[in-house]
């Protein structure tokens, strides 16, 4: 009884075995691809300028999809094509996460995009949105900094100013705000 276990469990063994040479592979190959990626994604950002906190986040979620679909991979050479399915679909789910979750990233990094080519939209400038009247001191592409006259800072989404009417003001209506009030 127990040598017919041994030689059944011995069987299943030795039918992966076999497999493993092709399993090194695909996980070295993979590796790779995932690590070139990764460095290929960070390079065109950070050309691009674009923050590294977001370039942390493009990268980490690229890396997270390969590593799925380098598992799933394996699965699927190892003949588990069910639990290589059941993982690759764990991806669709994932992505419709951030997908729902990032909306006001992508509303932020798109408004963001549009404010940093508006030539009157620039640090230095008086600005005023809905209650807040001050002069941009910071921009990049997810936020705006609006100091106000009493030197609170105003850290604004940038999604704001497509949400609402601002007020780009002239160098001359700002002398003339400050004399009214002096």
């Amino acid at each position: 009884m127990q040598g017919e276990f041994v030689r059944e469990f011995f069987d299943h063994i030795m039918q992966y075995v076999p497999k493993i040479p092709t399993v090194i592979l695909v996980i070295a190959v993979g590796v790779l691809l995932i690590r070139f990626l990764d460095s290929i994604i960070q390079r065109m950002l950070g050309v691009a300028r674009i923050e590294p906190t977001l370039i942390s986040f493009v990268s980490t979620f690229v890396k997270f999809v390969c590593w799925v679909f380098l598992i799933a991979t394996v699965f699927s050479v190892l003949g588990f094509s069910q639990i290589s399915l059941a993982f690759s679909g764990s991806i669709a789910l994932v992505i419709m996460g951030v997908a729902t979750n990032a909306n006001s990233l992508v509303q932020d990094l798109l408004s963001g995009l549009f404010l940093l080519a508006e030539p009157d939209f620039k640090e230095g400038s008086v600005i005023r949105l809905n209650a807040v009247l001050g002069t941009i001191v910071g921009m990049d592409i997810k936020k705006t900094k609006i100091m106000d006259g009493d030197g609170n800072i105003h850290i604004v989404p940038n999604r704001m100013f497509d949400a609402n009417i601002f007020v780009i003001q002239c160098p001359d209506e700002v002398e003339l705000e400050e004399n009214k009030t002096a």
